[in-house]
């Protein structure tokens, strides 16, 4: 999915993920444009526990790029999800030429085939196997690209927490390649040391361990027909019992340039006994240029039959 908009075609080859809508851009001065998104939706859950819904405003997002006119430019994501506007992403990239670029700054481990935002995904729900994407942190990332192949390094200050705390880098890499039209093959690994906790006390005898994420994707595009596979190694998630696998299949067929229907089957399992395997099916509709639709029907199962259930949701993006 496209997490966001970067400048030089490395950077854009090395952070680009599969994508369900395509987001504009409004110039609103010589070298600033800004763009976002609406969110809104409605759901139902049923599980054994009783059944849930909700109606609401989700999130938006609004975000800005200034182009310094030299090979630099600079991005702010402004993101509030119900709880205040926070700044989401702040980096600055480079063009160094010869298909490198450079960045520095907030910004969003581009590894998993589901992208973080609502218009990044091609359905409502997020897998079952992103319980070990690595998310939003501070560092720098140096990258190339071409045509057939891009390459991503990034020292950051917690792949997973973000923590701003330099004393234990966490240290990611991508490699992406597309060796003919409509194919991308992505392999990545994310990982960041943690102290074994309950609440704020340090377990003792337990020691630290790696959480982390060893990621592989591809993606297949032709006419009306995208198909996605992604296999994750999951590295001590939450723990060292954390240990496990996760998967991902995915379908999407436009029957118009309107009308298309998504589905996906994920599951996640790991050695502490977490278990969760789920089923989606999400018809979508393209109103204008600008608002998108979706209905999804969802069912889980758990280690914990307990928490097995089905899930309904209706939701509308506008995009500007």
């Amino acid at each position: 999915m496209q997490i966001s908009t970067y400048t030089t075609s490395a950077l854009a080859a090395a952070m680009l993920l599969a994508g369900a809508h395509a987001r504009s851009e409004t110039a609103i001065g010589e070298n600033l444009t800004v763009s976002g998104f609406l969110d809104m939706s409605a759901t139902v859950n049923d599980t054994d526990a009783g059944t849930e819904s909700t109606a609401s405003f989700d999130q938006w997002e609004v975000n800005f790029a200034y182009d310094f006119n030299d090979g630099i430019k600079a991005f702010v994501d402004l993101n509030d999800i119900g709880d205040g506007a926070e700044i989401e992403q702040a980096y600055i990239t480079a063009d160094l030429g010869n298909g490198f670029g450079a960045q520095a700054g907030l910004f969003l481990t581009p590894h998993g085939y589901e992208g973080a935002e609502p218009i990044n995904l091609w359905q409502y729900s997020y897998s079952a196997t992103i319980i070990g994407y690595a998310g939003y942190a501070n560092g720098a990332a140096l990258t190339w690209g071409n045509d057939l192949v891009s390459l991503y390094a990034a020292a950051v200050d917690g792949s997973y927490s973000g923590d701003q705390d330099a004393d234990d880098l966490s240290i990611e890499g991508q490699i992406k390649v597309f060796p003919m039209e409509g194919l991308t093959l992505q392999a990545a690994y994310a990982s960041e040391k943690f102290d074994a906790v309950i609440g704020d006390d340090v377990l003792p005898g337990v020691g630290s361990y790696e959480q982390g994420i060893i990621n592989f994707w591809a993606e297949y595009a032709t006419g009306s027909l995208t198909v996605a596979a992604e296999y994750n190694s999951l590295l001590e998630i939450g723990g060292p019992d954390g240990d496990g696998d996760g998967y991902l299949f995915m379908a999407n067929y436009a029957f118009t340039d309107k009308f298309a229907v998504t589905v996906r089957y994920s599951g996640a399992e790991l050695d502490n006994g977490y278990e969760n395997t789920e089923f989606t099916l999400s018809p979508s509709y393209t109103f204008t240029d600008t608002l998108f639709g979706l209905l999804e029907f969802r069912t889980d199962e758990y280690d914990d039959s307990s928490l097995d259930g089905e899930s309904y949701a209706a939701e509308l993006i506008y995009t500007f």
